[in-house]
């Protein structure tokens, strides 16, 4: 019992059930208090005034005339008029008792309506007419008005029966949505990734449908890109690391042993430093309106040290926000993307352009294929020379999420006559 207790179903239903019942019963109180009771009262009063007329008229007659004016208004003698029942009897119909209180009160007295033993229990007038009493029977009185039948109460329950029906019309589609939804949710926890949910129907239906889409896609990216990212961190630490080991473990056999135990150290540490940076991210760190030309003619002055000089074009750009470290780590992997792989014609080219800060980093390299420049952005993708000369992918992928992060986008493409061009774009606002 409790379980169906707790279904969505079974708890609308029987709250449209409810609400119709109710709904009746205040319709049927406001009925009876509004147009029935009024309608009782008027009657009365129209009841009192023609036993008055009555009263009057049979008191200009004779008493033979009045016995047979009475006989055909009775049908009886007065002789032969039914016993009454005691006066305090009232009839068990409450329109009934209605009219007769309120005949009571028009004519005076109570004593002067009375109820047959019969089992019409019809309605009779005791009248006062030139002081003789004479029963006069309340023809079309209410007391015979039934009370609240089988008939209407098996009508009000079998109307509730619909509000159950169209619950359960109105509901089956969301508890079967709501079904495969769990079924959908337990094939993702069981690392199973079931394909896209489509549902047409209620807008907050497809609505949840699209988050839930949304969601399992994110978590198979994250699934795919976390899978990508234990075999990169093998593939491309396995390398330094073997020859770290074969330095450790013979050091007679390398010429500068502590020179390259640090070298590959370094090269260690920078393949973790970049997994780490792409994990991460800096959609968490606070944007503080800074100078981005500063912030370039510093890190090119960095890479001057180490021997690549980029040759720096630099138009005046207002000072806006952007995250600092975020935004130093997206310009350090263009910069160094540049200086590895293009190695010549280095250059970093800033300008304002429709509400958006553009900064270019060009090499006059050997560039990359045209047909690969849309996938340079995917993680652990790498071009042709990337896999000549090392590298974990990662680079241009990190720039792109930082210049997302942003609210800018990056955009890789050839460099003329040849080479290789980022250009990212941020918004000033």
């Amino acid at each position: 019992m409790s379980f169906w207790y707790r279904s969505l179903l079974v708890r609308n239903a029987l709250a449209l059930v409810a609400l119709v019942l109710v709904s009746q019963a205040f319709a049927l109180t406001a009925y009876l208090f509004f147009v029935q009771r009024p309608r009782i009262d008027a009657a009365a009063l129209l009841t009192a005034s023609q036993i008055a007329t009555v009263t009057r008229l049979l008191a200009a007659l004779s008493e033979t005339e009045r016995e047979q004016q009475l006989l055909a208004i009775n049908g009886v003698e007065q002789n032969a008029v039914p016993m009454v029942v005691n006066e305090s009897t009232f009839p068990a119909n409450a329109v009934a008792r209605r009219f007769i209180a309120q005949l009571s009160s028009e004519l005076g007295s109570r004593d002067q309506i009375l109820i047959g033993r019969d089992e019409s229990r019809r309605i009779w007038v005791r009248l006062n007419v030139a002081d003789s009493h004479y029963w006069m029977l309340l023809a079309g009185a209410p007391n015979t008005i039934p009370s609240l039948s089988w008939t209407l109460i098996c009508l009000i329950l079998s109307v509730a029966t619909f509000p159950a029906l169209f619950a359960f019309l109105i509901h089956r589609p969301v508890e079967r949505f709501l079904l495969r939804l769990a079924h959908l949710a337990g094939l993702i926890e069981r690392g199973n990734w079931p394909e896209t949910m489509y549902i047409k129907g209620p807008r907050e239906l497809e609505m949840v449908a699209g988050a839930f889409n949304r969601m399992a896609s994110t978590l198979q990216e994250l699934e795919t890109t976390r899978a990508e990212m234990l075999a990169g961190i093998s593939h491309d630490i396995r390398t330094p690391l073997t020859k770290l080991r074969m330095v450790v473990s013979a050091p007679e056999s390398v010429e500068y042993p502590l020179e390259s135990a640090e070298r590959f150290i370094d090269e260690i540490d920078l393949i973790v430093q970049q997994f780490i940076d792409f994990a991460r991210g800096w959609g968490s760190e606070a944007a503080t309106t800074g100078d981005l030309n500063g912030l370039i003619e510093r890190l090119a002055q960095d890479y001057a040290g180490l021997g690549y000089n980029f040759e720096l074009s630099l138009d005046a750009l207002p000072r806006f926000p952007f995250r600092p470290t975020g935004m130093q780590r997206l310009l350090t992997n263009l910069l160094t993307n540049a200086a590895v792989y293009g190695r010549v014609g280095l250059a970093v080219k800033t300008r304002v352009a429709n509400g958006f800060v553009i900064v270019e980093v060009d090499d006059k390299g050997s560039g990359v294929p045209e047909a690969l420049l849309p996938l340079l952005k995917q993680p652990f993708r790498r071009g042709p020379q990337s896999e000549q000369r090392g590298g974990t992918g990662l680079g241009l992928a990190i720039a792109d999420r930082i210049a997302g992060q942003h609210g800018g986008t990056l955009k890789l493409m050839p460099n003329t006559p040849h080479g290789f061009r980022a250009k990212v774009s941020l918004p000033i606002v």
